[in-house]
């Protein structure tokens, strides 16, 4: 990787599989061992820079991303599943907050996403960077990109 921020885009790299390695979201194994018939989907890195309110840069984040437009329907999944926040409950909760007096507190839970349990049995291709060239990983848990999530 050549760039001015290549030792941050490294580290973020690092960061990223790291807490995929502690959260089990795969098994590695070598390129031939999938079963015949499992076709594995890609991945890849998406790099974003985070900002503080200032517009100063906080931090680079690295991401891995199954490649889940390529899942077939019936092969690698059965239903879809996107869990996601209503606004309306939002609000009555902050209401509620307001009106009995509570005091609130945000919490960020970094790679929230990796707790999603997979049912179905997902072959991935590793992306470049982690050292897992000529192997293939079986996902255990979920990641950005796949079309199942079971949180």
């Amino acid at each position: 990787m050549s760039s001015l921020y290549a030792d941050a885009w490294q580290q973020a790299i690092l960061r990223e599989h790291q807490a995929i390695e502690e959260a089990g979201t795969w098994s590695i194994y070598n390129i031939t061992d999938p079963p015949k018939g499992r076709k594995p989907v890609g991945s890849q890195w998406v790099f974003k820079v985070k900002h503080y309110a200032d517009g100063s840069d906080e931090r680079h984040k690295a991401r891995i991303v199954a490649k889940g437009y390529s899942q077939q329907e019936g092969l690698h999944y059965d239903e879809t599943c996107t869990p996601v926040t209503w606004y309306d409950s939002l609000r009555l909760v902050f209401a509620l907050a307001l009106y009995l007096g509570l005091h609130m507190e945000q919490l960020d839970i970094k790679s929230a996403f990796l707790n999603g349990e997979l049912k179905e049995e997902i072959w991935m291709i590793p992306a470049p960077g982690i050292g897992l060239d000529g192997k293939i990983l079986c996902l255990h848990k979920a990641l950005y990109g796949l079309k199942q999530v079971r949180l």
